[in-house]
């Protein structure tokens, strides 16, 4: 029972340092994309204008903008993903067969999973980043939302977040388990932490290009005070940014979720 128990906990060790580490490093990525995001904007922003006006609202703490709740929504996400992908993976290939696909299974039933328990959560964050809302603690922000917009609010946006998440871990997973079982150089060791990285890195990338609109109608979603259906929230996209608006935070998402990604796995292999 011992040794039948230790893979799992040496996932969920790993899995959190490395999550928490990636969470804090990177959260002005994510607070600055959310800003930028934002429909209701009064008026349309870049990056540097986003980036400016998250520092007149709350100086540099506010890149950090919610980071306790965001900390434990990120804490319990890459417990909850990172161990389902490894225990899921494991059992597809307990044959030693591995293969592209197996791997997709594996990233993309993970992350349904993970998003589903995790969606009350999701929204929080989204909110908290947007400096729209606020809320001091996980549980009152919770149960804020609850009391004012009733119990449907807590998954809203869940729809664009599967189709955001979900295939984004498939792809992620897939991209990163071929490339780290390919040898560029014969003395290049494909265990050590630079190549593990630098598959993650590209990996992370390509998966993030793939998924940028889902990522853009999740954030219109889950900042509206009132129910925005998917189709609303596509039409109000189009109508004030046009097709490049379902792209916006593009850079700053590719740059976030490779890195965070890349880092999160090289430090979660080392520790495992």
């Amino acid at each position: 029972m011992r040794d039948s128990m230790h893979p799992i906990l040496k996932s969920f060790i790993a899995g959190s340092t490395s999550g928490l580490f990636s969470t804090v490093l990177f959260q002005p990525f994510d607070v600055v994309k959310t800003v930028l995001q934002n429909p209701r904007n009064d008026r349309k922003l870049g990056i540097i204008n986003a980036t400016k006006s998250v520092w007149q609202q709350e100086s540099y703490y506010g890149f950090w903008r919610g980071l306790s709740p965001v900390s434990t929504y990120q804490y319990m996400y890459f417990i909850f993903y990172i161990s389902l992908t490894q225990l899921i993976y494991s059992y597809l290939t307990k044959n030693n067969q591995t293969s592209m696909v197996k791997s997709g299974i594996a990233g993309f039933s993970a992350r349904c999973i993970t998003v589903s328990v995790l969606m009350p959560v999701t929204v929080l964050k989204t909110r908290i980043e947007s400096g729209q809302f606020s809320y001091t603690t996980l549980i009152r922000g919770l149960s804020e939302m609850y009391r004012l917009e009733g119990w449907k609010v807590l998954c809203r946006g869940w729809t664009p977040t599967i189709l955001r998440d979900a295939p984004f871990s498939a792809l992620y997973f897939m991209f990163f388990i071929k490339l780290k079982n390919i040898r560029l150089l014969e003395e290049l060791d494909n265990k050590q932490p630079t190549y593990v990285f630098g598959c993650g890195l590209l990996a992370g990338g390509l998966a993030s290009c793939l998924t940028q609109p889902f990522d853009v109608i999740k954030t219109s979603q889950q900042l509206s005070k009132e129910k925005l259906l998917l189709i609303d929230a596509i039409i109000l996209i189009k109508q004030k940014y046009g097709i490049l608006g379902y792209f916006k935070g593009l850079s700053l998402r590719v740059l976030r979720r490779s890195l965070m990604a890349a880092l999160t796995w090289t430090v979660y292999e080392q520790l495992s």
